[in-house]
C-alpha cells in the first residue's frame, strides 16, 4: 500500500511538470511561427545575398546571363556564377564572378545583414555591402544599400535596393558614383510560381567602363522553383540610357541545399 501511495504522490508533480513541459513547447512553437522569416521573393538582376532572414547554413549556387537582344555583336553576354552561404542566422556572405563573353571581368564579393521583422511579420530589411574589383582597369567599387521589403498579403510583395555605390581607382570615370534606386513588386500565383515587375536605375552586371550616368531597366519576370531545390527566374525587357535603347533576356538558374 505504501509503494501504491508513493506513486499516487509523486504522480501528481510528474503529471504538473508534463503539462508545463507541453505548455512552454507550445509557446515555443507559437514563438517559432511569429519569428518565421517573412517570405519576399528575390528580384532577378539585382537579387539579394540569400533572401532577408537567411537561416544558418542555407546554400545557393546560382549563375545569371544578360542575353543581348539588339546590338549583340557589340554588347556581348554578361554572366555571373555565384555562391552564397549564411554563416549565421541573419547573416549571410557572397562571392561572384563577373563574366563578359568568357572573359572573367571582375572579383565581387557581398555580405548581407538581416535586421529583422516587424511584430506583424509582414515587413522586414536588411544591409548589403558590396565590393567588386575590376582585373583588367584600376577600379574599385564599393556599394552601400538599405533593403527594406513588405508582404501586403499571400499574393502581393515588394522590396527595394536603396543607396549609393562609389568607385575608387586610376580608371574611374569624372562622376565616380551612382545613387542605387531599385524596386519589384511580385505576385505569388501558386506554391511554385512568382510573377513580378523589377525596375533599376543601375545594372549590376555592366562590368565595362561607364560615366555613371542614371539609366533605367524595366523587367518584367517570371519565377518557379521545383520541389528538386532548383528554380529559375527569366525575364524580357529593356534598358534606356540616354537616347539609347538595349532589350535583354535575363535568365537565373538557381540550386539551393
Amino acid at each position: 500500500m505504501s509503494n501504491v501511495k508513493y506513486s499516487i504522490y509523486y504522480s501528481k508533480p510528474l503529471k504538473i511538470l508534463v503539462v508545463l513541459l507541453l505548455a512552454c513547447n507550445s509557446v515555443i512553437g507559437q514563438d517559432k511561427v511569429i519569428k518565421e522569416t517573412v517570405n519576399i521573393p528575390e528580384p532577378l538582376m539585382f537579387d539579394l545575398v540569400r533572401g532577408l532572414g537567411a537561416k544558418q547554413g542555407e546554400l545557393e549556387i546560382n549563375s545569371l546571363a544578360d542575353l543581348p537582344l539588339n546590338n549583340a555583336s557589340m554588347r556581348g553576354v554578361e554572366w555571373a556564377p555565384e555562391i552564397e552561404y549564411a554563416l549565421f542566422d541573419n547573416f549571410a556572405v557572397e562571392l561572384e564572378f563577373p563574366m563578359y563573353n568568357l572573359e572573367l571581368e571582375a572579383y565581387k564579393m557581398a555580405i548581407q545583414w538581416t535586421i529583422g521583422p516587424s511584430k506583424n511579420n509582414k515587413f522586414i530589411h536588411g544591409i548589403q555591402v558590396i565590393g567588386e574589383k575590376y582585373i583588367h582597369d584600376d577600379i574599385f567599387e564599393f556599394n552601400l544599400l538599405y533593403v527594406p521589403a513588405y508582404r501586403f498579403n499571400e499574393v502581393w510583395s515588394a522590396i527595394g535596393l536603396f543607396g549609393i555605390m562609389l568607385e575608387f581607382g586610376a580608371d574611374t570615370p569624372s562622376k565616380d558614383y551612382t545613387i542605387i534606386l531599385n524596386a519589384s513588386v511580385f505576385a505569388d500565383l501558386n506554391k511554385h510560381t512568382v510573377i513580378g515587375l523589377e525596375i533599376n536605375n543601375s545594372d549590376p552586371t555592366f562590368q565595362r567602363i561607364d560615366n555613371n550616368n542614371m539609366e533605367l531597366l524595366i523587367l518584367p519576370q517570371l519565377h518557379y522553383e521545383f520541389d528538386s531545390g532548383y528554380s529559375f527566374q527569366f525575364g524580357v525587357g529593356p534598358k534606356f540610357y540616354g537616347s539609347k535603347t538595349d532589350f535583354s533576356a535575363v535568365l537565373r538558374v538557381i540550386k539551393y541545399f
